[in-house]
């Protein structure tokens, strides 16, 4: 289990050390189209499988 841990936390370790910040790069209107569409789409599978 040390084994483990040692590798995870030399894995972040490496990871973290040339972090660069997160961008986001879509609008939110353009994330919002998507979960609607998305939304939309499950709603259909809901009522389709519910038949």
């Amino acid at each position: 289990m040390n084994v483990l841990i040692k590798q995870i936390r030399d894995y972040v370790g490496s990871w973290n050390s040339e972090a660069k910040p997160f961008t986001w790069t879509a609008t939110a209107e353009e994330i919002l189209t998507k979960v609607r569409l998305v939304q939309t789409n499950v709603k259909k599978l809901v009522a389709n499988n519910s038949k």
